[in-house]
């Protein structure tokens, strides 16, 4: 059997598999200010300042190796950064609501092993009485037709029952959207690594 700090190590990789990578918990909030009493309020997504010139530089690197094509890329307007900006938020929602219906409202093609990790990092979440929060930092998209890339630098804090701060360390993820009907949904995420 784990110790509680191992299972909670445990916990914290699986829900980092729904990202492709798996870091330590700190044991402590780190990095830019995180408040898990902040939880509920909308917290902006996309950056326009200089914290996201890491991210902007991944997307151009991304382009200049020939994995996105040229051609086709464009800025996102101001409605579909609006429509994307709705979307990562209601899945930052689902995930701090432990919510797995409602993760698959703005992800409808979740595979069975990222549903999975969902479902055991939530039931940790909860035995524990966990208050998540989970933030999304990410770099103005880039869009190639009904579908997008974004870079966000993703971040998971939580009070435990006690009221300890604890936060597993920040990753970097891709996250692919696509337009269905009037809406973006995550198509897809994936792990880059450990955000410096």
């Amino acid at each position: 059997m784990f110790s509680r700090k191992a299972g909670v190590f445990v916990v914290l990789c699986l829900g980092t598999v729904l990202v492709g990578s798996c870091f330590a918990e700190d044991g402590k909030v780190s990095g830019k200010s995180t408040d898990v009493a902040t939880a509920g309020t909308r917290r902006p997504i996309f950056q326009s300042d200089a914290s996201s010139q890491k991210l902007q530089t991944a997307v151009a690197n991304d382009t200049q190796s020939g994995q996105l094509s040229g051609a086709s890329i464009r800025a996102a307007s101001s409605e579909e950064l609006d429509g994307m900006e709705q979307t990562l938020d209601k899945y930052r929602t689902a995930f701090e609501n432990l919510s797995l219906p409602q993760v698959r409202e703005v992800w409808p093609g979740l595979d069975r092993r990222r549903a999975s990790a969902l479902k055991d990092v939530f039931a940790y979440l909860r035995s524990s009485k966990a208050t998540p929060q989970l933030g999304l930092e990410c770099a103005p998209p880039t869009v190639i037709g009904d579908s997008a890339k974004v870079e966000c630098r993703e971040t998971l804090a939580y009070a435990d029952a006690k009221g300890k701060a604890k936060a597993a360390k920040p990753a970097m993820v891709s996250i692919s959207l696509k337009k269905q009907a009037d809406n973006w949904v995550v198509d897809t995420m994936k792990g880059l690594g450990k955000a410096d």
